[in-house]
């Protein structure tokens, strides 16, 4: 056989037959099912929904192999190339590790486990010509464990690796004696990070929000118990003590809570004639219909926040934000427009280098990008990235790169940044000049409601008098009428049954209408 593998090498095939392992990969410990979470691979029972070749447009091609009768994956002419489950994400917070056994001949890939958070690479190292296991803890793996949905391989250098036992898994606890979470939610929202094994976590909350409140606390055995303390304060913390079903284990879990963004909301827009305007966010103008405010196919979280009653969108990016608006009827045609708007506001103490940077995709008619124009804002732009402050971007159409000519089937709004965390506000897209200041003024009486879903009680706030307010139910009957005769005034609301209404409040000499949400 070496004379064969050395004639072959003459002819510069080797890499076709020299890479091809001798056995398979070592076989897996036997485990419980609950202890696994197995993606590709014999020894344990697959997730459904699983896509071995994505077809991420690729030069790697992917193929099954057996050796010695046992499946594994062979990516040939290797760059990068992963693994998809995006229909059956998978939450592995209660997991300890991943598992891969790798093969190569020189390479050294990186292995990610993507989700929701920032992608986050783990070097493989190159052990040539043998099968190489690997545990990688699963705490670091990604920014958010309780939605993972692929693997990416990459680092390849154009060789030809194997892999196969693709799985998550945990150290067995004896019966009776887990005493952790499988989730933590805080307002409804699983902590950013969570996973079993952490017991601290540090949440931000929006100046002048409620103080949050810990909504779910799952033990990972039923049979164990959880008791909630809820903080009372902001800046302060809540914590969560689980004891184990026998009473002989217990962990305490923390979350600590303090203020963070703006103190104030963005500048307010001018009031402009509906047919000059096109909003994606704004608390001013009517917005249009957006599928997703972060797309599938984005790795950025976002989170409706409100800042002293006005609504503000926070984004914490992995690279970047995708809003996605591109199903029938929902396209955008922005050839009347000339001026862009977008407010934003970090708290990035280092800007160097730090970028924000904003794209709109022109579909052209067709199911995808055709065209598309860029924005760049960093530190030397005009106007140029600040810390603790509203920037405010307001360009005509030439401060786009590629200033795409054709821009009358506008289907996604991509946002790209290195700047962790970024509020915005007030997106849209604007011909002409504002409507007259008498009638401008309607603008400083825009009634706010807080919080906006609201629990037992709503607040109502506007710089002008707030008069008669009436509220009606989804079919139009009046469920609550009451004079305020003040700028800002509490109503209870903790009759309300959940679902929507509608506020129509007389604030100065103006008829406002506003949607509220019970919880």
């Amino acid at each position: 056989m070496k004379k064969v593998i050395l004639l072959l090498s003459l002819f510069y095939c080797s890499d076709a037959f020299a890479q091809v392992p001798g056995s398979p990969a070592p076989t897996p410990p036997t485990r419980n099912a609950a202890d696994v979470i197995s993606i590709y691979g014999g020894a344990y029972s697959n997730i459904s929904g699983v896509t071995i070749n994505p077809f991420w447009n690729q030069n790697t091609v992917v193929t099954q192999i057996a050796i010695a009768g046992d499946s594994v994956l062979q990516y040939a002419n290797f760059n990068y190339q992963g693994t998809d489950w995006a229909g059956n994400a998978q939450n592995i917070a209660n997991m300890d590790f991943l598992h891969v056994d790798v093969w190569t001949n020189s390479q050294a890939p990186n292995v990610y486990a993507i989700s929701s958070g920032p992608e986050i690479a783990h070097l493989i190292t190159s052990q040539p010509g043998s099968w190489k296991s690997v545990d990688i803890p699963v705490v670091g793996l990604t920014g958010n464990l309780s939605n993972v949905i692929q693997f990416k391989f990459d680092g390849g250098t154009g060789g030809t690796i194997y892999l196969d036992n693709l799985y998550f898994w945990k150290t067995p606890v004896p019966v009776g004696a887990d005493a952790g979470l499988s989730d933590l939610k805080v307002n409804g929202t699983s902590v950013s990070g969570f996973a079993s094994n952490i017991t601290s976590y540090n949440r931000s909350v929006p100046f002048g929000s409620p103080v949050p409140q810990i909504t779910q606390a799952p033990t990972s055995d039923p049979s164990a118990n959880a008791v909630i303390t809820q903080a009372t304060a902001v800046p302060g913390s809540a914590s969560v003590l689980v004891t184990s079903a026998n009473g002989l284990v217990t962990r305490t879990y923390t979350v600590n809570y303090a203020f963070s963004g703006p103190t104030v909301p963005a500048p307010s827009p001018p009031l402009r004639a509906a047919n000059d305007v096109i909003s994606l966010f704004s608390n001013v103008y009517s917005n249009v219909q957006i599928d997703a405010w972060s797309a599938i196919w984005d790795n950025s979280d976002i989170e409706d926040i409100q800042i002293n009653g006005n609504d503000v969108k926070k984004i914490t990016f992995g690279n970047f934000l995708g809003v996605d608006f591109s199903s029938p009827g929902n396209h955008l045609n922005l050839t009347p427009m000339t001026r862009f708007h977008m407010d934003f506001y970090t708290e990035s103490p280092n800007l160097l280098g730090k970028v924000f940077n904003s794209k709109i995709v022109d579909f052209g008619g067709t199911s995808g990008e055709v065209s598309a124009g860029e924005l760049n804002i960093n530190e030397a732009s005009t106007p140029a990235i600040a810390s603790n402050q509203w920037v405010s971007i307001d360009v005509p159409w030439s401060s786009w790169a590629n200033n795409p000519n054709i821009r009358s089937d506008i289907a996604q709004f991509v946002i790209t940044s290195n700047l962790d965390i970024v509020y915005v506000d007030n997106i849209y897209f604007y011909t002409g000049v504002p409507l007259p200041l008498d009638v401008r003024e309607v603008a400083k009486s825009a009634l706010k409601l807080y919080p906006n879903p609201a629990g037992d009680y709503v607040t109502l706030s506007s710089e002008a008098m707030i008069g008669e307010v009436t509220v009606l139910n989804a079919l139009g009957q009046v469920v609550s009428r009451q004079n305020l005769a003040a700028t800002e005034a509490t109503i209870d609301v903790s009759a309300f049954s959940k679902g929507i209404y509608v506020v129509i409040a007389k604030v100065g000499n103006d008829l406002v209408r506003k949607q509220l949400i019970k919880k």
